[in-house]
């Protein structure tokens, strides 16, 4: 999918994103605190809700297009139970009762300008007719994903990715670089194409391990841009540990490790660094994910060094197969290095947040004088407007 605009407010605690338009790559700018990374938030939300979850006070807008050419139009609002925050923000609950769920007020769907959906809190208009009574807190993106107008929305949402980069201090299992072999062996039969792995849902690590064994030639291309940012590693493999002295427990784990030149040893993923291992990943996700994915990036030179920043920058810059990147950054190389048409400002007055197109400001169209005046605005050091 691409989504062309977007509008988003949280009723129950009074942020809003004003309309904003994204282009294939769109870079979001500002000072600290001004929204960045709700934006991308709110993007996610969608597709929370589009799975069906409840989120109390969310009303939304969003004007998206997909590869068959179709254009849709989707919004909508959750009631607010005057509560500000969803009960999940504060404790993880399994399965919350449908009673103390929100219910959807309003909503609408178009295809090619033509309405399809339109919702209230009596019922539901599907097509010009009233369907049997559905859950009040489901999206009918949910509700009725096995419909043919539908159900390739319900897929479209399924394919925006979020990668906020940060480093996280506890060893969980994808930090770790590791993998049940158990989980995916029955796998490697049911994804053995390509375009199978691509539209699979699975963990991009997963993703990678059945290109090493069922798509070699994409293994290799993407084990040759691993090796152009890190020219001392001469091989990348997924197995378990090669030792008859591991406990058995580990043996049927699966483990990235790396191949130094000159080195004898193979060094596992628990040792690699989290630059490394975060650019294995961001350039897998380039060659992995499904045709018109979205890519959200948060912070993105976050545990990356100078030299990965370069080479990923430039594959973002020149991405194929109809991906949209829609990233956040402070780092003036990233900001340097993106023609400043694809700059959106983001600012912040009070709870409401706005993202301005850079040709407001008539920018210089050398990169590095753009950046140099876009340094110098004022609503990029300060950020929130009084």
């Amino acid at each position: 999918m691409k989504i062309n605009t977007l509008s988003y407010k949280n009723t129950s605690t009074g942020w809003e994103l004003k309309p904003i338009s994204f282009d294939n790559l769109t870079l979001l700018v500002g000072a600290s605190g001004v929204g960045k990374t709700r934006i991308l938030k709110s993007i996610l939300d969608l597709k929370k809700i589009s799975k069906g979850e409840s989120l109390n006070g969310v009303k939304w807008f969003i004007d998206f297009s997909t590869k068959n050419g179709n254009k849709y139009q989707w919004e909508g609002e959750f009631e607010n139970d005057g509560f500000d925050l969803n009960i999940e923000d504060i404790i993880f609950i399994p399965e919350i009762d449908d009673k103390d769920k929100a219910k959807i007020k309003t909503e609408k769907l178009h295809i090619n300008n033509e309405i399809i959906i339109d919702r209230n809190i009596d019922g539901i208009i599907f097509n010009g007719t009233k369907t049997v009574k559905l859950s009040q807190n489901e999206s009918i993106i949910s509700l009725l994903k096995e419909e043919e107008q539908l159900k390739d929305i319900y897929t479209e949402f399924s394919r925006i990715i979020f990668d906020n980069n940060i480093e996280n201090t506890s060893l969980s299992r994808k930090d770790l670089g590791i993998i049940d072999e158990k989980e995916v062996e029955f796998k490697l039969s049911e994804y053995n194409t390509l375009q199978k792995i691509r539209e699979s849902n699975e963990d991009m690590l997963i993703k990678l391990y059945l290109f090493s064994i069922n798509q070699q030639n994409i293994f290799n291309s993407i084990l040759e841009a691993f090796t152009d940012i890190f020219p001392y590693i001469e091989d990348v493999k997924i197995a378990p540990i090669e030792s008859k002295y591991i406990h058995h427990f580990l043996r049927d784990v699966l483990f990235i490790k790396i191949k130094e030149k000159g080195v004898t040893n193979w060094i596992y993923g628990t040792k690699i660094s989290s630059g490394m291992l975060r650019t294995l990943l961001h350039i897998a996700e380039l060659y992995l994910c499904a045709d018109s994915s979205v890519i959200l990036i948060d912070e993105f030179e976050n545990s990356l060094g100078i030299n990965c920043i370069d080479e990923i920058t430039s594959s973002i810059v020149s991405a194929e197969r109809d991906l949209q990147f829609i990233i956040t950054s402070h780092h003036p190389y990233i900001i340097n290095n993106i023609n400043y048409s694809h700059w959106k400002l983001v600012t912040r007055k009070a709870g409401a947040v706005v993202a301005r197109d850079v040709s407001e400001f008539g920018f210089d169209k050398s990169k590095h004088k753009a950046f140099t005046q876009l340094m110098n605005l004022d609503l990029y050091s300060e950020g929130v407007e009084t």
